[in-house]
């Protein structure tokens, strides 16, 4: 049963629906009032949950929390100045300001304050102004302040530069007609009226371009010219709405009228002619006409559809006719269209006229792989075998009988087609209907094959192969090493010679010869998962997931040039997912998953100038106006910025920007840039990019200055060298004062040292080297004379001789301290207390702390310490009789304590005499030290000596 019907594919310059935005794209509802087009092409969509301002990518929100008087906004306008006007629910007029990036509301003017308690309409006046009025009065705005305000309901316009005024008195005649009087007047002064009668009442009156529209409750509308005052002039014409309309709206030279049920006639603004009607079966609160021409159309409860004017052609069908997502596709030179499914039907067009085929079902889902036109066959190759002019399936099976699985096929000629299998390359002869396998060592054809002269090419499981059709022998072309690792997608063959093959990786290899010439590469703007290509003359045509990409190419002894452009369903095509071409004369047909789209072979993509716009800022997370410029203090360097790249068709990619240097571009993700910035100057360039990679040649550029920190500061940094060169200096010349007074001071010890061992040389040593020097004269008188006296004075002599020994020794020892057990101070004291109490019966104990030896390195001290122990020991051995004697030595809190303590009969402190305890305490004196005796009758003895330890 054959099934057709007249399709009614969209024309040159008719509307063409390309997209639906709703919630999930960003809107704040799908409930929308009105629409308008701000100055810098953002287009502004009021809805009952706030107010949203698209770029064509992206929606920006507007609430209460913005301004908003109410989140119920139901109309929206743009006077002359550029200002956003927005008219809610019963509330006063608010205005947008694109500094502060949010909406203020008038509440100054006290009738306004009075009106706005009723619902309030908008209009732009005839000079360009925003008025707000209704039955209560009427309020007019100029550079957001109120220029007249009354309680009368009037329209305002222009003739011969003459502001003049109309009011509308109109009744029910006694024939059931309405009557019509529209007064003008001229302050206070009436001119002229005009009265006609119509036939419905009339429900709306607007004012455009100095003429008067009213429109009726029916499918009737009128516009009076006014032609001039002397002679009173006036003109009216008829406009027929072709349905019962309710809203009106003029934008960019167009008359929109939204009719009941969906309907919308566009008008040309001065001729009245009618453009275009477009019946969305939705209902529809406003149509809106952008300055390029775009139709965007707001919805009741389906959010915002948009139309475009497009040269591209649509082929769609009712689902339940047939399943629009095609695979394959293909034309006859008599021009008739053929597209397969993934169902095993058939799409035919033929003179307009459509009708379905469905290939017969062999135990799985038919895909029709390719369709071609050899003679007067029509072949449908698909997975389980082939059909000739959708008759019965015939299966194709290999050498062993086994059934081969179809991947693609291609014509060679009128009576030959090459089918690429599971199980290689196989021939179907289209006068015979038989098929034989082609011996090419069982290769699996995978994807793509095409016919190219005397050869053909295709691609296997390891490459790219050729096949010669006169040889029958197949040719593995090898890659070079640095793409060996390539697999292939899809192949064309052009005219010129030029082998084009897509890789996974995302190039496009360009082969001539069998030898790779050039390659595009992914960044070259190439898209993803490229399904099939088709060569055009200088052309390829690249048909991915993403869309169709156009490549304008040259082949020079260099290489190839070339350009991209790239078309997507905001071009027209049907959808972006493109899975074949066919070619017939001037039109490329794709095939698409939502139908089949027609496109004039030699289109050209438009340029889209693009302007970026900063559209919000945040410093430190705080919202800020807007501006070109900001003084920031040293720690506001945390910026977020937010752009737009305002078109409206949606064919904005993305935002790149630059630092301080125009040669490093980096892309955007997204529309909001978060950077910390340095202190000092910066400037941020921003530029948009369309999605046919063509960059902007107006440039946004934001400068920041951000104070840099006193400790960041060069002053502070000059000043902070010169503050640690002077500590430095400082500190050197302490340092070398400090070593020179250590010299001094070492030198000054060296001299006290050398004075007192001179001292004690002189005291001790050079009074006991007179005495010996007495001694000797005396005995040598004596010798002859008295042997007995002269022995006497040698023993004398011998003693003293020995002493003065001992007290050399001890200055030297005393100069001379070294790691040495023997050379300690400890030792020195033990040793001499065991030579001089070891001969007597005295029982004696030596007690000193290890450490003196480590802290007590003065000579003086040293020396002296021992020189009182000696002292006192001497006392004890001469004078004590004592059994038992302690010495001991201790360091307490740097403080030498010396202790010599015996059982001996003891003295009267008071009558002490002799050069011993004398020595004791004139010495402990000489160190700055305290010397105390404790002593009586038969109680023994006890010499306390405290110096302090000198390091």
């Amino acid at each position: 049963m054959i099934f057709f019907f007249l399709y009614k594919p969209v024309h040159g310059q008719n509307y063409v629906k390309l997209n639906t935005f709703n919630t999930d794209q960003g809107l704040p509802s799908n409930h929308i009032y009105d629409i308008v087009e701000d100055n810098r092409g953002f287009l502004w969509i009021t809805t009952d949950n706030g107010i949203s301002r698209f770029d064509g990518k992206y929606f920006q929100n507007f609430s209460v929390r913005q301004g908003l008087p109410s989140n119920e906004v139901l109309q929206v306008l743009r006077d002359k100045d550029g200002i956003i006007w927005v008219n809610c629910f019963k509330q006063l007029p608010a205005y947008f300001d694109e500094v502060s990036n949010k909406f203020i509301t008038i509440n100054s003017n006290e009738i306004l304050n009075e009106i706005s308690k009723s619902l309030l309409r908008t209009t732009i006046t005839a000079d360009g102004n925003a008025k707000f009025f209704n039955l209560l009065g009427t309020v007019t705005f100029k550079n957001k302040k109120p220029i007249s305000a009354n309680n009368v309901y009037s329209h305002e316009f222009i003739i011969a530069k003459q502001q003049l005024v109309l009011h509308t008195e109109g009744g029910l005649l006694k024939d059931n007609s309405y009557c019509e009087k529209l007064v003008i007047t001229q302050g206070k002064k009436k001119l002229d009226s005009i009265l006609f009668k119509t036939a419905l009442k009339m429900q709306n009156y607007m004012v455009d371009n100095n003429n008067l529209f009213l429109f009726s409750s029916g499918n009737m509308g009128y516009r009076i010219c006014l032609l001039s005052l002397k002679p009173f002039k006036y003109k009216i014409d008829t406009i027929n709405l072709f349905s019962n309309n309710t809203l009106q709206k003029f934008t960019n030279g167009k008359l929109n009228i939204i009719g009941r049920n969906g309907k919308v006639s566009i008008f040309d603004r001065n001729s009245l002619k009618l453009q275009q009607k477009i019946d969305i079966g939705l209902a529809t609160n406003c149509a809106y006409v952008d300055k390029y021409e775009n139709l965007w159309i707001g919805t009741l409860d389906k959010g915002l559809i948009f139309y475009s004017r497009n040269t591209t052609k649509t082929i769609k069908t009712a689902e339940n006719f047939i399943n629009n997502n095609f695979l394959s596709i293909a034309t006859s030179a008599s021009g008739e269209v053929t597209a397969g499914n993934y169902y095993g039907e058939i799409l035919q067009l033929k003179n307009k006229l459509i009708s379905k085929k469905t290939i017969e079902n062999v135990g799985r889902t038919t895909w029709i792989r390719k369709i071609i036109y050899a003679k007067n066959k029509t072949v449908a190759i698909h997975d389980m075998g082939y059909s000739v002019n959708f008759g019965a399936t015939k299966r194709i099976l290999t050498e062993k009988g086994q059934p081969a699985y179809v991947k693609t096929a291609t014509l060679i000629n009128d009576s030959l087609i090459m089918i690429g299998s599971n199980s290689g390359l196989i021939k179907l002869n289209t006068n015979t209907l038989k098929s034989s396998q082609v011996h090419h060592n069982g290769i699996e054809i995978t994807l793509s094959l095409v016919k190219a002269g005397n050869s053909m090419y295709y691609i296997g499981q390891k490459g790219l192969y050729k096949y010669n059709l006169q040889t029958e022998l197949s040719q593995f072309i090898p890659l070079d090493k640095n793409r060996s690792t390539e697999k292939f997608n899809t192949l064309a063959y052009a005219a010129d010679g030029t082998l084009w093959a897509s890789t996974a990786s995302g190039k496009l290899l360009i082969f001539y010869k069998d030898k790779i010439i050039s390659c595009i590469p992914e960044s070259a703007g190439m898209p993803e998962n490229i399904n099939c290509i088709l060569a055009n003359k200088n052309r390829i045509w690249l048909g991915s997931k993403s869309g169709i990409s156009i490549i304008d190419y040259c082949i020079k002894p260099s290489g190839a040039t070339y350009s991209i452009k790239n078309l997507s369903k905001n071009d027209g095509l049907s959808s972006n997912n493109i899975n074949d071409f066919s070619l017939y004369n001037d039109t490329i047909y794709a095939a698409t998953e939502n139908g089949i789209t027609k496109i004039p072979a030699n289109y050209r993509n438009k340029i889209f100038e693009i302007k970026p716009e900063l559209t919000g800022v945040k410093i430190n997370q705080e919202v800020v106006k807007t501006s070109n410029k900001y003084n920031l203090k040293s720690d506001q360097n945390n910026i977020t910025l937010q752009f737009a790249g305002v078109e409206l068709s949606g064919h904005f990619k993305n935002i790149q920007y630059a630092i301080n240097n125009k040669t490093k571009w980096n892309d955007l993700d997204g529309n909001t840039l978060n950077i910390q910035l340095n202190n000092g100057e910066n400037d941020i360039f921003v530029r948009a990019r369309d999605v046919n990679n063509h960059i902007s040649t107006q440039n946004l550029k934001i400068h920041f200055y951000i104070k840099t920190p006193f400790y960041k500061a060069i002053w502070f940094w000059a000043s902070m060298a010169i503050f640690l060169s002077a500590i430095i200096f400082w500190f050197l010349s302490r340092r070398k004062l400090s070593i020179q007074r250590t010299m001094f001071e070492q030198q000054l010890a060296l001299e006290q040292q050398r004075s007192n061992i001179t001292a004690d040389l002189h005291d001790d040593i050079g009074a006991t080297l007179s005495s010996l020097q007495l001694n000797s004269a005396v005995a040598s008188q004596l010798i002859n004379k008295d042997i007995k006296q002269t022995q006497k004075i040698l023993e004398k002599i011998e003693n003293q001789a020995k002493s003065l020994a001992d007290k050399i020794g001890d200055i030297i020892w005393s100069m001379k301290p070294g790691k040495d057990e023997f050379m300690t101070i400890s030792s020195r004291i033990k040793n001499f207390a065991n030579d001089i109490l070891g001969a007597t019966n005295i029982n004696y104990k030596v007690q000193i702390d290890a450490v003196i030896n480590k802290k007590l390195i003065d000579i003086h001290t040293r020396k002296n310490i021992v020189f009182i122990t000696k002292e006192a020991i001497n006392n004890v051995a001469k004078y004590s009789h004592a059994t038992q004697a302690t010495i001991s030595i201790k360091v307490v809190n740097d403080l030498i304590y010396l202790n010599i303590i015996d059982n001996g009969v003891g003295f009267e402190v008071c009558k002490a005499a002799g050069n011993g305890l004398a020595n004791i305490k004139k010495r402990a004196k000489e160190l700055n030290g305290s010397f105390n005796i404790q002593s009586a009758e038969k109680k023994g003895t006890i010499i306390a000596v405290v110096i302090p330890l000198v390091p």
